[in-house]
């Protein structure tokens, strides 16, 4: 019986060399995915996938953060992030001994953003933004009459909208001017699915 307790103890105690042996020689990538854009994070969902390990695929927190946990210390991982608008865009990581925090900044094109959106509406072509789904929703004559009465237009994107930054980034600009143009009345009469309209 002693014989037992004093093999029980000594494998007890080789287990716990190895284990901190093994998780001595992890490391892990904490990360951070931003926006080029805004320097924010993205509002779409953020998927994260080491590509040297093949590890699953990880979505990162509301606010852009993740962990990819048990890679080895000095070795370079590849790191694969996905976002709607963005793509997949890959990153090289060189890993060290401790915990490696590392922000990711996505970089994207705006086809609609402030510029476009003063330009647009000095020249009388500005648009209100939507997102609709497979079958956008048709004007309504009320609509219509928005439409002339502020010089404006509805344009909805369907299912494939651009990046959500952009779009944002393009409709609170015009929101600021048709508030310098118009004051706040107009805002009691657009339509409810106009993005970002607080």
């Amino acid at each position: 019986m002693k014989k037992n307790l004093n093999i029980s103890k000594t494998l007890l105690k080789l287990t716990l060399i190895l284990v901190c042996g093994i998780s001595y020689g992890q490391t892990q990538i904490t990360g951070k995915v931003i926006s080029g854009i805004s320097g924010e994070t993205p509002i779409s969902d953020i998927y994260v996938q080491e590509l040297i390990t093949k590890q699953p695929l990880i979505m990162a927190d509301s606010l852009g953060n993740f962990r990819i946990e048990y890679l080895e210390p000095n070795k370079k991982y590849i790191v694969e992030i996905s976002v709607f608008g963005y793509g997949k865009q890959k990153f090289d990581v060189q890993t060290k001994r401790e915990i490696n925090n590392v922000t990711f900044e996505l970089k994207a094109d705006c086809e609609y953003n402030v510029e476009r959106a003063e330009a647009e509406w000095k020249n009388g072509k500005a648009n209100l933004l939507l997102v609709g789904s497979i079958a956008p929703i048709a004007n309504t004559s009320y609509d219509n009459r928005f439409e002339k009465k502020f010089g404006i237009k509805y344009f909805d994107f369907g299912c494939e909208p651009p990046i959500e930054e952009c779009l944002k980034e393009y409709n609170e600009r015009i929101f600021e001017l048709m508030d310098k143009k118009y004051g706040m009345k107009w805002r009691e009469k657009v339509r409810s699915d106009v993005e970002y309209l607080n």
